[in-house]
């Protein structure tokens, strides 16, 4: 009975092609949801920048967002690299809405700075009682459902509510383009835009 040995170099190589081949498809993906979104009409759901490691943190209406730093200096230097790279790809925002969190608020003014955002309370973590959750992410599904910008509408929110409106877990440098689907009544995910 023969045994078939296969050449750790071989083995090596061929992990290597896979890995370039999901780069690749991963990198056109990205460029395909650009080019959505260059074209305007689409809801661009993100995550406030890093916040020394809390992708959730609660809402403290006590605090001064104006006066306090909440990103690290990798989340500012975050940040401002998407606004470069929106700006690059000349892609148009009509809109800018925000959690109330001092860390989508402070993402919000570094990124697109010229563009006034408004705090839209339904961005906010979702509440614990599933009623209220329910009713949080309709208002979401509402606004995302009638939007008719000739841009687009930029929303920074948290991870568990962009999982709960699309069924997407977007990684901290990730973007998930969305847009009403044909009957208007649900999100459709129309791309993911992966900025690292």
């Amino acid at each position: 009975m023969s045994r078939l040995l296969i050449h750790p170099l071989r083995v090596h190589m061929l992990a290597l092609a896979l890995s370039a081949l999901a780069f690749l498809s991963t990198a056109e993906a990205t460029d395909a949801a650009w080019a959505r979104v260059q074209r305007g009409g689409y809801t661009i759901l993100m995550q406030g920048a890093d916040v020394s490691g809390t992708l959730s943190p609660t809402v403290d209406h006590s605090v001064d967002c104006s006066a306090t730093q909440t990103l690290s200096d990798r989340g500012r230097q975050l940040a401002q690299k998407l606004g470069a790279r929106f700006a690059a790809r000349g892609v148009r925002i009509d809109r800018i809405l925000t959690s109330s969190t001092c860390n989508a608020r402070e993402t919000a003014r570094l990124s697109f700075g010229s563009i006034p955002a408004e705090i839209f309370k339904p961005l906010d973590p979702l509440p614990a009682d599933d009623a209220a959750k329910a009713a949080e992410l309709e208002k979401i599904r509402v606004l995302i459902t009638g939007f008719k910008g000739s841009g687009n509408l930029v929303m920074l929110t948290d991870r568990a509510n962009i999982t709960a409106l699309t069924g997407v877990t977007p990684r901290p440098t990730e973007a998930v383009v969305v847009i009403a689907n044909e009957e208007g009544e649900a999100v459709h995910v129309a791309g993911r835009i992966i900025f690292d």
